[in-house]
């Protein structure tokens, strides 16, 4: 028995040593690759300096008498340029787009930045402005940023003529969120990225449809820059407040278009809070089977039904 018992401990000890190596090896290899790789990260769009440091905005399609559409990152999107490429390609036929990415998001830099609803506003604002694009703008958010763009429409009603949603965030929504297993996965994900586990491959999902090789290339650069940074930690930590403050202000008077997923990546209370919001608002509502990041799965239906939506607007 107590050869046994010792065998066990020994290999336990020489598993260890193993995880122990290989950990170190992932996490100077990732930290290494990080100052090589800075050099090959390359824009596609614009850096706008704002409040002291770089946001990305990138712009596609002829401006003409209509409105620009914006493209409004969920959170931890490592790169909103690439993400939304699918769905922009087919709209920016007929409309100029453009994608804002805040900091901590694709190209923009990492900046450690109060992420209070009127911060992320400005940010937004600014950026567009200051990249030489002007409203009126039609706004798509996914996820997170809905709550920008409901608040964008409240407090400048006139930059405004209407707001399409991804499966966008609703200030109610986040009265239901699990906020403890959040911030544990963070904290998780956070020291995963450290140790460099995100460059194993399968191990981050990214979306590359519609994408180059070059284009993937660099949404994996950006990726492994990105993961998990300290912008998205300080967003998680002030989204119920943020959301708390969208849901005081007035409701909305202008078109909504809302694509919602199934709800299953988060939890029962998705769909009752999208339908209410819905209902509060006057907003058309249109149900996909599909996952969270819906422009990636129903881009060309959501293009189709974005379009008919923008045609009896005008």
């Amino acid at each position: 028995m107590k050869k046994v018992i010792q065998k066990t401990g020994k290999l336990l000890f020489i598993l260890l040593c193993i995880v122990v190596a290989f950990l170190s090896l992932t996490t100077i290899y990732h930290h290494i690759s990080l100052g090589r790789e800075a050099d090959s990260i390359v824009p596609n769009g614009i850096l706008i300096d704002v409040n002291g440091y770089q946001t990305h905005v990138y712009a596609q399609g002829e401006k003409g008498n209509k409105p620009t559409l914006v493209f409004m990152s969920g959170s931890a999107t490592v790169a909103p340029v690439y993400d939304f490429k699918s769905l922009y390609d087919v709209l920016s036929h007929e409309y100029r787009i453009a994608v804002v990415e805040k900091a901590g998001y694709g190209y923009s830099e990492i900046y450690e930045e109060e992420r209070d609803i009127d911060t992320l506003l400005s940010e937004v604002r600014q950026s567009l402005s200051l990249a030489g694009e002007s409203g009126p703008y039609v706004l798509f958010p996914h996820s997170m940023s809905g709550l920008e763009a409901v608040y964008w429409a409240q407090q400048y009603p006139k930059e405004i003529t209407a707001i399409i949603g991804l499966d966008m965030a609703v200030p109610e929504s986040y009265e239901y969120f699990d906020f403890v297993a959040g911030n544990q996965m963070m904290s998780t994900g956070r020291a995963a990225v450290w140790l460099g586990l995100h460059r194993i491959p399968g191990f981050y999902a990214l979306d590359t449809a519609s994408l180059t090789e070059q284009e993937i290339r660099q949404q994996k650069l950006l990726m492994y820059r990105n993961a998990v940074n300290i912008d998205y930690v300080l967003e998680g930590k002030a989204v119920y407040s943020n959301a708390m403050e969208v849901k005081s202000g007035e409701i909305l008077s202008l078109p909504i278009l809302m694509f919602v997923s199934d709800g299953q990546d988060f939890g029962e209370y998705w769909l009752p809070c999208q339908m209410k919001f819905a209902a509060q608002h006057g907003a058309q509502m249109i149900r996909l089977n599909c996952g969270h990041y819906v422009h990636h799965t129903q881009f060309e239906y959501i293009a189709e039904e974005s379009l008919k939506f923008l045609s009896a607007l005008q």
